[in-house]
């Protein structure tokens, strides 16, 4: 793992978080499902498993709601961020 947890969280809320919560189409359910996703990755207690979530976040039902809800907006979604969170964890 090349990058910190703090690394990790700190590139999503830059580049997917922030930018989907303060877009001015995010309703309620939106941002109530950022602050869900922003409370899941700071208890995650390491940057491996903020990696683990990362990956698995997109696989779930709630994750393909999420990603359906946000991309419908034209906001980033953890799924436009992947090939640069790769790049960030070390993974090849």
């Amino acid at each position: 793992m090349n990058a910190t947890k703090e690394e990790l969280i700190r590139f999503l809320e830059e580049n997917v978080l922030i930018p989907a919560e303060t877009n001015p189409k995010a309703d309620v359910k939106i941002k109530r499902k950022i602050n869900l996703t922003r409370m899941r990755l700071n208890e995650q207690v390491s940057a491996e498993k903020v990696h683990q979530y990362f990956w698995s976040a997109m696989a779930t039902d709630n994750g393909i709601d999420s990603y359906k809800k946000i991309s419908s907006i034209g906001a980033p979604t953890f799924e436009d961020v992947r090939d640069e969170f790769k790049k960030l964890c070390g993974d090849k």
